[in-house]
């Protein structure tokens, strides 16, 4: 899998370092949250009683406040239209932003993804994350509100889950299709994720064995590409403010070819301890007359 355009990418690296450069402080000691027990302990018995203590914990890896009252919003899917008799899963639309209930907020969630555990995080880590979006009073346009929660939950530590959503196999009436549970595509939450684990210093590894395969492909080829970025990534540590502009450019990639071919480089030196072999006079000369025929 390619790496997104280098526009796409500017804008990513943009986006993250304005999250970081405004809100550092808030997401500072964030930790990569995975889809194993160490984060989720709690049993899951799909009832309203397990879905808020999934909620409970999904805002708990996050900024927000505890003092800002959540509550879920169950929607009936479009997708759901009540035919499929065979128990499987059909892929529903994604819902993106919050909406505003008294002093909090109501995270939107369609009943399509209650049956798959990587949607259903997933879909509750953007809404958290949109929330806190709302929360910091940044102001993005309504139809960006999505791809920027996704920016918050992978500065929250959400990545993997981010990336795991945007790419997941379903079974529908209508046979097997890919759900894109997410506002980014996968290569664009490889890249923020890579983004993440180096700003963090968090080993790429903790986050790569929680992918599938296609996930991880991206994932690899990201975190190559931001290792090729030393200054980037200090600068995400150390300075964000000075990326956010956009006003910036990636270092050099260099391939094998740009390596054989640079100017900058010396050609290999004979060894010297290996005697040079003689041409044959006779087919220098044959070589001699056929180029200046």
């Amino acid at each position: 899998m390619a790496l997104p355009s280098e526009d796409v990418l500017l804008e990513l690296v943009a986006r993250y370092a304005r999250v970081l450069a405004a809100h550092g402080e808030a997401f500072e000691g964030a930790e990569l949250v995975t889809p194993t027990g160490k984060h989720f302990p709690d049993h899951f018995e799909r009832d309203g009683e397990s879905l808020g203590r999934l909620l409970a914990r999904v805002v708990s890896y996050t900024p927000l406040g505890e003092d800002v009252p959540l509550e879920l919003g169950l929607i009936e899917d479009a997708a759901d239209d009540g035919h499929c008799t065979s128990g499987c899963a059909k892929p529903g639309a994604r819902v993106d932003g919050v909406q505003r209930a008294g002093s909090g907020y109501r995270v939107p969630l369609p009943t399509t993804e209650l049956a798959n555990p990587t949607r259903l995080v997933c879909a509750l880590a953007r809404g958290v994350a949109a929330a806190v979006l709302a929360e910091t009073g940044e102001e993005v346009e309504a139809e960006d509100v999505g791809a920027w929660s996704e920016v918050f939950a992978v500065a929250s530590g959400f990545g993997v889950v981010m990336l795991e959503g945007s790419y997941v196999y379903a079974k529908s009436c209508g046979g097997p299709s890919i759900h894109q549970g997410t506002a980014h595509s996968p290569d664009e939450l490889a890249f923020l994720l890579a983004l993440f684990c180096a700003a963090t210093e968090t080993p790429a590894k903790d986050a790569r064995k929680h992918l599938g395969a296609t996930q991880a492909e991206a994932f690899d080829v990201a975190c190559a590409f931001v290792r090729k970025n030393e200054s980037l990534v200090r600068k995400l540590r150390e300075a964000p403010e000075l990326l956010e502009g956009g006003a910036f450019s990636f270092e050099e990639k260099r391939g094998l070819l740009s390596r054989l071919f640079s100017s900058s480089e010396e050609a290999p030196k004979p060894r010297a301890d290996r005697p040079q072999k003689e041409v044959d006079p006779e087919l220098r000369a044959l070589v001699e007359e056929e180029l200046r025929s």
